[in-house]
C-alpha cells in the first residue's frame, strides 16, 4: 500500500524529523532513555511478581493481567501525555534559547510541514518507547479477557487525547511570548506542587476504573456511543483545531489565533457538540439546560480573547476599508466598530443566544424567563468586553493599563460576594457574574424580577465611562489613520 505523496512530505520526508532523529536517536544518548526504560518496565514487573510471592499466591487469574494492563497503561499515560507534551511544548522555546528561531522561521517549509516535524520529529523517543508500551498491554488485555474491541476504543481514545495534549502544548508556546522569565518559571513551580499531583492521582483513579467503561455507553443526540469512543470523537476535533491554529500561528505570527470565520465555526461545532450531549438529558428540571447555559457560554468568552485584534490591526483595518477623509465621521466610526472586536463578540453572544433558546425551548423553560437572565448575563459579558476593548485601543499610549484593567475586573468579578458575606446582605453577591449563575442554578432561590432589573441598571451604568473612552479613541484611530 503506497503513502500519499503528503504523508510522505509531512513524515517521511520531512527535514525537521530528520533532524531530530539524528539528535535524538543518537547511540550516546539513546541507551541513556533506553536504560530508563528498561529499568521502569523491569522493576514493575519484578514489584507485581514480588507481591503475588509475598501473598503466596501462585493462581494467576484474569485479576492478576487486568491489574498489570491498569499499570502498562498508567506507564502509557505518562509517556504521551506527560513527556511528549513536555517534549511538544519545550521545541520552540529551545529554538530561541539557542537563538535558532529565526533560522526556523526560515526554513523553506509549510506550516503544516514544521508542525508535523515538531509533533512527530521532537517526540521520536516517546512515541517510539510507547508502540513498545503497547505491545504488553494489548498482551495483558487478551490474557485479562478484554474484548478486542474495548482495547481499540482504548487504544483510540489514548492517542487521540495524546493529540490534543501534544497539540495544544505547542499552540500554547507558539502563542506564548519569545522569551522565558522568571514570572513563567514560578508558574510552572505552582503547577508541579500544587495542581500536579491532582491531576495525577485523578487520571490514576480514572485508569482503575476504566473496565468500567467497556459496558458505559452516552447518548448523542439520539445515538448510545460507547464513552471511549464519544471521547476520542471530541478530543479529536478539538486536536484538529489545536493543529489548524499552530498552522495560522507558524503561517502569521502577529495575527490573532482566530480569524471571524474561524472564530464562529469553531463556536458553531462546540455547540453543536454540547447540544448532542444534553440533549438526552434535558427534562422538566430547569437544571440541565442552565448546565448548557454555562457550558456553551465557555468558547463565547476565550473565543474572542484568541480573536483579538490589537491597535495596530485597527489601523490596517481602516487603511483596507479606504476611508475617504471627507467622510462624516459617524459613519467611519460605524464602519470601524463593525470589524472591530466588539462586533465579533456579540455576534457569538448572538450564536449562544440562538443554541440557547432552542434548548429552553425544548426543555420547556419559560421564554421570558430566558429573555431576561440572557439580557442580565448579556449585560455582566458586555461590561467585561468593554475593559478587553479598553485594553486594546489604551495599552500603546498606557503600556501598564492591562494592571489597572485586571484588577477592576476582579474587583467586578469577587467583590459583590466579598461584600455580600462580610456586610451579610445575601442579594449583594447576584451582582457578581459567578453570584448570578450560582442563584440561577439555585431552584431555592426566588427569582426575584426586581434584584435582576437592578443588576441590569448597574451593568449599564458600569458601561458608559468605558464606551465614551472607546469611542474617543476610535475616533482618533480613524484621525490619524486619515493623516497618514
Amino acid at each position: 500500500m503506497r503513502l500519499s505523496k503528503t504523508t510522505k512530505e509531512l513524515i517521511l520526508h520531512n527535514p525537521l524529523i530528520k533532524r531530530y532523529r539524528y539528535s535524538l536517536l543518537r547511540p550516546s544518548q539513546f541507551w541513556i532513555y533506553l536504560t530508563i526504560y528498561t529499568a521502569v518496565i523491569g522493576l514493575l514487573l519484578f514489584v507485581n511478581y514480588s507481591v503475588r510471592k509475598i501473598a503466596d499466591d501462585s493462581v494467576i487469574d484474569e485479576g492478576f493481567y487486568r491489574n498489570l494492563y491498569n499499570q502498562f497503561l498508567t506507564v502509557q499515560v505518562a509517556i504521551l501525555w506527560i513527556w511528549a507534551a513536555i517534549n511538544s511544548r519545550s521545541a520552540i522555546r529551545d529554538e530561541v534559547s539557542n537563538k535558532t528561531y529565526d533560522f526556523f522561521r526560515l526554513l523553506p517549509l509549510s506550516a503544516l510541514q514544521k508542525t508535523s516535524g515538531i509533533l512527530f520529529g521532537r517526540n521520536l523517543l516517546s512515541l517510539l518507547f510507547a508502540a513498545v508500551t503497547f505491545v504488553p498491554i494489548i498482551l495483558f488485555g487478551l490474557l485479562g479477557d478484554l474484548s478486542v474491541s474495548f482495547q481499540v476504543q482504548v487504544v483510540l481514545a489514548l492517542l487521540s487525547i495524546a493529540l490534543f495534549v501534544n497539540s495544544l502544548a505547542l499552540l500554547s508556546s507558539n502563542t506564548a511570548p519569545r522569551r522565558q522569565g522568571k514570572t513563567s518559571i514560578v508558574l510552572w513551580v505552582f503547577f508541579l506542587i500544587f495542581i500536579g499531583p491532582y491531576f495525577m492521582f485523578a487520571s490514576f483513579g480514572a485508569i482503575s476504573q476504566i473496565f468500567k467503561a467497556e459496558e458505559c455507553f452516552v447518548g448523542f443526540y439520539s445515538i448510545e456511543l460507547p464513552v471511549l469512543l464519544l471521547i476520542t470523537f471530541i478530543f479529536l476535533y478539538f486536536g484538529c483545531w489545536n493543529i489548524l491554529g499552530i498552522v495560522r500561528k507558524f503561517t502569521f505570527e502577529t495575527e490573532p489565533l482566530f480569524n471571524r470565520k474561524a472564530a464562529f465555526l469553531f463556536l458553531l461545532g462546540y455547540e453543536l457538540i454540547a447540544i448532542g450531549l444534553f440533549l438526552p438529558h434535558l427534562s422538566d428540571k430547569e437544571t440541565p439546560v442552565y448546565l448548557f447555559w454555562l457550558v456553551s457560554l465557555m468558547p463565547v468568552i476565550l473565543v474572542p480573547i484568541g480573536s483579538l485584534r490589537n491597535f495596530d490591526s485597527y489601523l490596517e483595518c481602516c487603511g483596507l476599508l479606504r476611508l475617504n477623509s471627507d467622510s462624516p465621521k459617524k459613519g467611519m466610526t460605524s464602519t470601524l466598530l463593525l470589524h472591530s472586536n466588539l462586533a465579533l463578540a456579540i455576534g457569538l453572544f448572538a450564536v449562544w443566544v440562538i443554541f440557547s433558546a432552542l434548548m429552553s425551548l425544548i426543555s420547556h423553560v419559560g421564554s421570558s424567563q430566558f429573555v431576561f437572565n440572557a439580557v442580565v448575563i448579556f449585560s455582566f459579558y458586555l461590561f467585561l468586553l468593554l475593559l478587553l476593548e479598553l485594553y486594546v485601543v489604551y495599552n500603546p499610549i498606557y503600556n501598564k493599563i492591562g494592571l489597572l484593567l485586571g484588577f477592576i475586573t476582579i474587583l467586578y468579578l469577587f467583590l459583590p460576594i466579598i461584600l455580600s458575606f462580610a456586610l451579610e446582605i445575601d442579594p449583594l453577591r447576584f451582582y457578581s457574574p459567578f453570584g448570578f449563575f450560582a442563584h440561577i442554578f439555585d431552584p431555592s432561590e426566588n427569582q426575584d424580577f426586581p434584584i435582576r432589573t437592578s443588576i441590569l441598571i448597574v451593568n449599564i451604568l458600569l458601561c458608559i465611562v468605558p464606551t465614551l473612552l472607546i469611542r474617543k479613541r476610535y475616533l482618533h484611530i480613524l484621525t490619524l489613520r486619515q493623516e497618514m
